[in-house]
């Protein structure tokens, strides 16, 4: 199978995108990999589209922009194999258009669609799009267990953003604030940021350095097929915040996206100093929260359930790390008490912090439940036989 590979390649910190890459090239007998964050690698892909047996677009290409999709959508081909499409951040926001995410797609064709989200809200999602729509949820990496660190120093280890407001579901920032609180009126270590970024490598040491961790499902509550929804929120920030959040894909975003990290960090605060900020990373304060949840009328528009599992529930398992997580579906397989405990507020989880035999006894047989099939690799091979 000689398989060409679409992504757009800059300085992300998403693991899950490298391990899906990976898994694919380690699938195929031959392939070929094109970026198209540059034009070289959409001019490479225009010439030689036509000698694969199958075009698989990873999720870069369509996970926090749609002007990759956009150009894409431009290349002309005389004739190609069939195409496989993985969507990422599959979340409605009002700074980046799911309408045009959709347009885009569907114009482009793909023959099949490999969704994160659970079957049933995939299907509707992308149901006028045409495509088969395969469930592809994230697997459980390798990486985890080549840089695993036998000392388990931090006791509740956490990193990650808090959710933004245009999720309209506080879950997760709930459940992140009270287990933190209880583990530090335990005086236990915490080490929990909601602003660090790590690399793969980091990543995964930090979690193999970690007893335990916090999170939820992934996604949001409510996912919607075109943008309406959002109408009076960018009409809100039109007139009221004309500069303080940008769209997603705002002119220029191509450019800061390819930058370092660090750079990229340091540029985005100095235009946050000068009032320009990022819409999908802006934080209203409590008074602008209300107000802006008060022009969202959820009842007048259809939606869907779009919470899901997550590769970083994935990679707490690989890691060994016990994980403490809001309760949820977690797309069918994690299983309550056996893979996590469930969130309960009345719960101090004194005797599980307390009892480290029983936590490794835990976490050996999560990831023995899960490891050998819910790798990437049979992910892939899921995929391929849903493909025919």
């Amino acid at each position: 199978m000689y398989l060409g590979l679409i992504e757009a390649r800059y300085d992300y910190q998403m693991s899950y995108l490298d391990n899906w890459r990976d898994a694919w090239c380690s699938a195929a007998d031959k392939y070929k990999v094109f970026n198209i964050a540059n034009n070289q690698g959409l001019m490479e892909y225009q010439k030689e589209s036509a000698n694969f047996d199958l075009i698989v677009v990873l999720h870069s290409v369509s996970s926090d922009s749609n002007l990759w999709l956009q150009k894409l959508n431009q290349v002309q081909v005389t004739s190609r194999p069939p195409m496989i499409m993985f969507v990422g951040n599959e979340f409605s926001s009002p700074f980046l258009s799911t309408e045009k995410r959709l347009d885009l797609i569907s114009q482009i064709s793909p023959e099949f669609i490999a969704s994160q989200l659970p079957i049933d809200s995939a299907k509707w999602l992308y149901e006028r799009i045409g495509s088969k729509v395969i469930a592809a949820p994230p697997g459980m990496p390798l990486l985890a267990t080549k840089t695993r660190s036998t000392s388990r120093d931090i006791d509740l280890g956490f990193r990650g953003f808090r959710y933004p407001w245009y999720l309209m579901d506080n879950e997760r920032n709930n459940v992140v604030d009270q287990v933190i609180d209880i583990f530090k009126n335990q005086n236990l270590v915490v080490d929990a940021s909601h602003e660090k970024r790590l690399n793969s490598s980091e990543w995964f040491d930090f979690l193999s350095r970690s007893r335990f961790t916090v999170s939820s499902e992934a996604g949001a509550k409510y996912i919607f097929r075109d943008d309406q929804i959002w109408n009076p929120v960018k009409e809100y920030f039109a007139t009221e915040k004309k500069f303080s959040a940008l769209d997603n894909d705002v002119s220029g975003m191509n450019l800061l996206r390819r930058l370092p990290s660090p750079l990229k960090s340091m540029l985005k605060k100095f235009l946050s100093n000068l009032g320009l900020n990022q819409g999908s990373l802006y934080q209203p304060d409590s008074k602008e929260l209300e107000k802006l949840i008060s022009l969202v009328d959820l009842a007048k528009h259809e939606s869907r359930n779009g919470k899901c599992i997550s590769s970083r529930h994935f990679d707490a398992i690989a890691a060994g790390t016990w994980q403490i997580l809001a309760p949820g579906k977690y797309n069918e397989l994690l299983i309550p008490n056996t893979h996590f405990t469930p969130w309960v507020s009345t719960n101090d989880f004194r005797a599980l912090i307390e009892n480290e035999v029983s936590r490794k006894s835990l976490s050996i047989q999560s990831l023995d439940d899960l490891s050998q099939n819910h790798s990437y690799g049979m992910r892939v091979n899921t995929v391929l036989r849903e493909i025919g």
